[in-house]
């Protein structure tokens, strides 16, 4: 009986100290949760500063750290269609100190588009709650003759290829809503892609493109000082910051729409007590009639109307949405 104890002790005392460590670390776990937050809160945005995104993220920082007592900074991090942001974010630790200001760009579109992404949107992520849902605006350089989207038709399909669209990059969605409208109208049209929305926006301004699709918000204060024209709202009802602009319905098109959300996601692991946390602040400040005043309706955003108990499942479905619309465009999008 001595000799069993002398051979199995390292194995046992092995044992022990591995179960150890692992109470240990729940009980760090637990003891960090409890005291979040009590150090600065990052939110990553896959997107240039200055753009609809930012828009929506940086009062939304400066209202969370208030609520929660710590600051709440934005960072930054454009480019690959969201993939750089959203890697980063994969790979942070899943306290609830770095948030992915995430959209359905990077979260449902990406997947669908690129043959390979350096992070899984299905497993490395926990939905914590949307921010604000958006239907696309359809818009032209006031150098650009066409005031309606008829007009547009009729010029694109007399010289095909020669209207110049811009998107905020390969694969984006305003790359599948363009090119799903050529299908739509029956037009050919030239792509060129930037890498966010400004830079496209002031290139549409200078006449160097024709057309353009974004968020409201991008566009609004060009439209405002006239140097922009919109033509047609791509969801079920007229912009609130653009009343006098019809819906692609109105004006005979009812089965085109392009629509897409915002919305904040965590590292997968995340305690389910922050992200709680974060989620029921986050959705009250949305939801806060200074916040729609101010932030929502001001950048013609619209009122999120997906709960945080139901994001994650909203997340799955956006995902089989835009992988089963991109397979139909086939080469289009994928090269």
């Amino acid at each position: 009986m001595k000799c069993l104890t002398k051979k199995y002790l390292p194995s046992i005392l092995l044992l022990a100290l591995s179960q150890l460590f692992v109470i240990n670390a729940q009980a760090q776990s637990e003891a960090s949760s409890a005291n979040f937050p009590n150090r600065v809160i990052k939110i990553i945005v896959p997107f240039n500063a200055g753009g609809p995104a930012d828009a929506l993220a940086r009062p939304l920082a400066e209202s969370l750290s208030k609520r929660l007592g710590t600051a709440v900074i934005v960072e930054n991090k454009p480019g690959a269609n969201a993939a750089i942001a959203s890697q980063f974010v994969a790979k942070s630790n899943p306290d609830g100190y770095t948030l992915l200001f995430a959209s359905d760009a990077g979260m449902s579109l990406a997947p669908a588009t690129q043959k390979s992404l350096p992070y899984d949107p299905a497993k490395d992520f926990a939905g914590v709650t949307m921010v604000a849902q958006l239907s696309q605006l359809l818009f032209v350089g006031t150098s650009f003759p066409a005031k309606s989207v008829q007009e547009l038709q009729t010029i694109a399909a007399k010289a095909p290829n020669s209207v110049v669209y811009a998107s905020i990059g390969m694969g984006s969605q305003t790359h599948v809503a363009l090119e799903s409208l050529s299908r739509v109208l029956n037009i050919k049209m030239t792509h060129v892609p930037y890498t966010g929305a400004p830079p496209a926006i002031t290139d549409l301004v200078a006449g160097n493109v024709q057309v353009m699709m974004s968020t409201v918000a991008g566009p609004l204060s060009f439209i405002k000082a006239g140097k922009i024209r919109p033509l047609a709202v791509a969801g079920p009802e007229r912009n609130k910051s653009l009343p006098d602009v019809p819906t692609f319905a109105e004006i005979g098109f009812p089965n085109y729409e392009s629509r897409g959300w915002f919305g904040i996601v965590a590292p997968a692991k995340t305690p389910v007590e922050v992200t709680n946390l974060l989620a029921k602040n986050i959705w009250e400040i949305v939801h806060s009639d200074e916040y729609i005043s101010k932030v929502i309706d001001f950048n013609g955003f619209e009122v999120a109307k997906i709960p945080p108990n139901e994001f994650t499942a909203f997340l799955v479905k956006d995902r089989v949405k835009w992988k089963g619309l991109v397979a139909q465009m086939g080469d289009a999008i994928n090269n």
